[in-house]
């Protein structure tokens, strides 16, 4: 059996003045897994990412780390978000010293490792997101691109379980979303468990292990990619249409089966 690394049940969240973002949301996340949270704008994604890291708590329900339900006390935040890591959408808002050596080694000196220590995570994570030449560089001097993984880097250099990403490939062009994909295939590969949210069901079919549709603050259904992104009517109530690639394969089979019952 695979262990849940995070379990999200019943979150409820509104925010203030607005609607209710979260409405009895349950989810799994298992352990070593790709799981593309899928569905449209304001299906409760993003506020979701921030209850599973602990940014935000619900008004009602529960989030599990390891089956456990942490506190929001200083203490606590702190060990949760060494295990949990966020990577928000627009990399502006994560991104704030002055080169990008800095800005990655924060997150490990503020685990209280030493300068070597958090120098050696700084250079690993660098060298993993293929950014090893940009360490001295201004990261007001950075392309898009190379801010988001900048800010991918920063989550990385502190080692975490579990690694959280907001639409990971928005604003990048056909090139810097293959790259990007690449550097996370790798992360999974070293036993990293993502999470990604995203409204492209080509990308969420091409990478993801497991999808889970959204829509209006639920959960509609989770398991194997292939199965739910196959499953028109809960596809058809997130808003969302079958990947083209599924479609086609759907459609070859129907062919093949049709011309075989015909012999």
């Amino acid at each position: 059996m695979v262990e849940l690394s995070l379990e999200a049940r019943g979150l409820v969240y509104s925010w203030t003045g607005g609607g209710r973002a979260l409405d009895g949301l349950d989810l799994v996340v298992r352990r070593g897994r790709r799981l593309a949270v899928l569905g449209p704008n304001g299906a409760g994604k993003s506020t979701l990412l921030l209850h599973l890291n602990g940014t935000l708590r619900p008004e009602a329900g529960e989030v599990l780390v390891d089956g456990v339900v942490l506190g929001h006390g200083r203490a606590a935040l702190a060990g949760w978000r060494r295990r949990v890591g966020l990577v928000m959408q627009d990399p502006d808002d994560q991104l704030f010293a002055a080169t990008v050596a800095e800005d990655v080694s924060f997150g490990p000196l503020n685990l209280g490792l030493s300068e070597a220590e958090a120098a050696t995570r700084v250079d690993e994570a660098l060298a993993a997101l293929g950014i090893a030449d940009l360490a001295e560089r201004a990261t007001h001097q950075l392309s898009f691109g190379q801010k988001k993984r900048v800010a991918i880097a920063g989550a990385v250099a502190m080692r975490p379980e579990v690694l959280l990403l907001d639409e990971p490939l928005a604003g990048l062009d056909h090139r810097g979303g293959v790259l990007l994909q690449g550097v996370l295939g790798a992360l999974a590969a070293a036993g990293t468990t993502l999470v990604l949210t995203t409204h492209d069901v080509d990308l969420a079919y091409a990478f993801a292990d497991e999808v889970a549709l959204f829509s209006n603050g639920r959960t509609l259904r989770q398991g194997p990619a292939a199965e739910v992104l196959a499953d028109r009517v809960a596809m058809a109530q997130a808003g969302l249409e079958t990947p083209l690639l599924l479609e086609l394969g759907v459609r070859d089979r129907a062919e093949a089966l049709a011309r075989f019952g015909r012999r």
